[in-house]
């Protein structure tokens, strides 16, 4: 549909019998109104065209052939005279095929028919706006029993019986002969209710604004009651408080949509356009006709509800239970046609195949929405499996050189126009197709100005779509940071996106102010951050944290021999090293050296110099050993620090006892908090 405000949306929802109608009558130029399907027939086995009021009719939902009728004629070119628009003989309109698309048509059902969704579904609608058990709703529909009409204002017989059993019980030998009498069809049509008009006239009957006060009063009493004492009672007062919360929602929610509860019971039954419902004839093949399981589905409902006006039209001499027989399966034809598992074991055809309903095409990942309409391919897309990339940035992901080139194509010929590289689009072409070195310069110049947006499916939520800056990278795979994962549900074991090219400046615009990665950092749900290290993040820092858990003391003083030294020799003044000692640096970076140089490893334990204005020390803390040297300074030597100091009692040097596994850790949150700090600053 088309709303005011020219934004194209999909609504599904209730509708009234008279917008039924209104979508698919025509008016014909001699009075007669079409839309109405009353034959199950679909094409003519000898002509192999539509019939006549049927499922595929063409005065119904518009020609085959665009301009031509069923008779074969086409419109006078430039006529626009309404007698004109349709053939005078066959009915049809002169317009193009495609309204064979849009075009609905409608089954006028003999009886009503409670919509499956609204009565099966969890929670019923009906027996919530009721008030009723589910079972009895379902028994009153499908014919198992039947109750006095709720319109009568006198008493009735089937009202007086519970009050009056024994008075009853003496007159059974006069009450039967009643039911076989021509007066009992009279008493039955005006007092006995069963079947879905009888839920159709109880929904038609309900004030929903009275049924919102009279909910909330009882609400309030159950509250006012508070606890008894009784588990039972409680849980049952609990559940009955839940119920009414949501009885006064349900009908809020018909009053601000304005619709009517008594639209859940069907009257006329919506026909889908032919297009959606294709029959496909193959001529090689020994099956020669294909056809959609909705067709047949449609079949049977315009079969039964035929045999039960047929019946209806003879009521005098059709029995009672033939009747309401038929109507039990006018609506299980109807069920099976809205939802094919509604009833247990979904239906099957003669070669024990289950028909694909309704909701069997809509919902799911392969249905109509998810598959045909979210998931239908665009122009300036692609997709490809995503893999790690630790080296980029929170707010850059890698586009392969293929995918680039194809999205950004367009882009690059006109940079390489306007820079007069080439004369047309055609070298232009020619140059991206030979990859001349030139391409890739003004591909990497398009690139930086101009967000990309992955998507993984399922969207469920708004970090499901986030916009990234490309950067090009080697292979034929997506390169994703690893923090941004949680946000989209994915991980790295073959998981695909899609990325998209937003082309107009307000969607750039909107990618760059709101949906960059690194402004989502918090999930929109609970407030909770969302790029937090999991999985082989936090195991890879274990890792590289996890240190040396021998300790100081028994790596000097490990007189059994268990851990042997380690005997290393080092050529760096930088720091000084002995057979009993552990290694020495005056600065992270010459540790970062060793272990290039494979001197040490991550977990090996070291001495690094560390700053004086950043103490340290314990105030209660001891030292483990004083060493004194010859020209009176001392070393303080603690479980995780050194205190270098001079004869004067003054401190030169603090080294603390770490890995470079814990130093490289530390460097990378020092740039990260420098970096914030950068950023915070420029902002303000």
């Amino acid at each position: 549909m088309i709303d005011q405000y020219k934004h194209q949306q999909l609504q599904i929802g209730l509708v009234s019998p008279q917008q039924i109608k209104a979508w698919a009558n025509k008016n014909l130029p001699n009075g007669e109104v079409v839309g109405e399907v009353t034959r199950p027939s679909t094409f003519h086995y000898k002509t192999d065209k539509p019939e006549k009021d049927g499922l595929f009719c063409e005065r119904i939902f518009g020609p085959i052939k665009s301009g031509i009728c069923a008779c074969g004629n086409s419109r006078a070119s430039g006529a626009e005279n309404e007698e004109e628009r349709f053939c005078q003989k066959c009915g049809v309109e002169f317009v193009d095929s495609r309204i064979r698309r849009y075009q609905m048509g409608y089954i006028k059902l003999a009886c009503p028919a409670t919509h499956v969704w609204y009565l099966k579904g969890l929670p019923s609608y009906i027996a919530n706006l009721l008030d009723k058990p589910l079972k009895k709703l379902e028994g009153l529909v499908y014919g198992d029993f039947s109750f006095a009409r709720p319109s009568a204002k006198k008493p009735t017989f089937l009202r007086l019986r519970g009050l009056f059993e024994d008075e009853i019980a003496s007159c059974n030998h006069s009450i039967s002969p009643f039911f076989s009498t021509p007066g009992f069809a009279t008493f039955r049509n005006r007092e006995i209710a069963t079947g879905a008009g009888a839920i159709r006239e109880q929904l038609a009957d309900l004030d929903l604004r009275i049924i919102i006060e009279n909910s909330l009063v009882e609400w309030k009493e159950l509250e006012d009651e508070g606890y008894s004492g009784d588990e039972w009672e409680d849980r049952k007062r609990r559940i009955r408080k839940v119920f009414l919360i949501r009885r006064m929602q349900l009908a809020k929610h018909f009053i601000q949509t304005n619709v009517e509860p008594e639209w859940m019971v069907l009257c006329l039954l919506p026909v889908l356009p032919p297009e959606l419902r294709p029959i496909v004839y193959r001529s090689g093949d020994k099956v020669k006709v294909v056809t959609s399981d909705i067709n047949e589905l449609y079949k049977r409902v315009i079969r039964r509800n035929n045999n039960l006006a047929y019946l209806l039209k003879r009521s005098e001499l059709a029995p009672a239970d033939l009747v309401m027989c038929q109507e039990k399966l006018v609506q299980e034809a109807v069920d099976t046609l809205l939802d094919s598992g509604s009833r247990g074991q979904p239906t099957r055809d003669g070669h024990n195949k289950v028909y694909k309903s309704l909701s069997d095409v809509i919902e799911g990942k392969e249905g109509r929405f998810r598959e045909t309409l979210l998931g239908k391919r665009v122009d300036y897309s692609g997709r490809s499996v995503i893999v790690v990339g630790p080296s980029l940035s929170l707010h850059q992901c890698g586009l392969p050189l293929e995918i680039a080139i194809k999205l950004f194509q367009l882009f690059v010929i006109r940079d390489l126009i306007t820079k007069r590289a080439t004369s047309n689009v055609r070298i232009a072409k020619r140059k991206i197709w030979e990859k001349e070195p030139i391409v890739w310069e003004i591909l990497q110049e398009v690139m930086r100005g101009h967000p990309v947006l992955l998507n993984r499916a399922p969207t469920l939520h708004r970090l499901g779509i986030q916009a990234f800056q490309p950067t090009l990278v080697e292979g034929r795979t997506i390169c994703l940071h690893p923090l941004v994962c949680k946000g989209f549900n994915a991980d790295f074991d073959g998981d695909q996106m899609a990325v998209h090219l937003p082309l107009s400046l307000e969607a750039q615009a909107e990618a760059r102010l709101l949906m960059f990665s690194h402004m989502n950092l918090l999930s929109p749900a609970i407030g909770d951050p969302i790029c937090v290290p999991t999985q082989d993040m936090l195991i890879g820092l274990y890792v590289l944290t996890i240190g040396n858990r021998r300790g100081i003391c028994a790596n000097r003083y490990n007189s059994c021999g268990n851990y042997p030294n380690q005997k290393v020799n080092y050529n760096n003044n930088n720091y000084k090293y002995t057979k009993d000692k552990e290694p020495h640096f005056s600065n992270s970076y010459d540790a970062l050296g060793a272990y290039r140089q494979k001197r040490i490893s991550l977990d090996s334990p070291l001495w690094l110099r560390w700053k004086l204005d950043q103490r340290v020390i314990g105030s209660r803390e001891v030292p483990i050993e004083v060493q004194y040297e010859s020209l009176g300074t001392y070393h303080e030597i603690y479980a995780h620090y050194l205190i270098v100091g001079n004869r004067k009692k003054e401190i030169r040097s603090i080294y603390i006892r770490s890995t470079l596994g814990h130093i490289s850790f530390y460097r990378e949150i020092e740039e990260a908090i420098q970096g914030f700090s950068q950023a915070y600053s420029y902002t303000i």
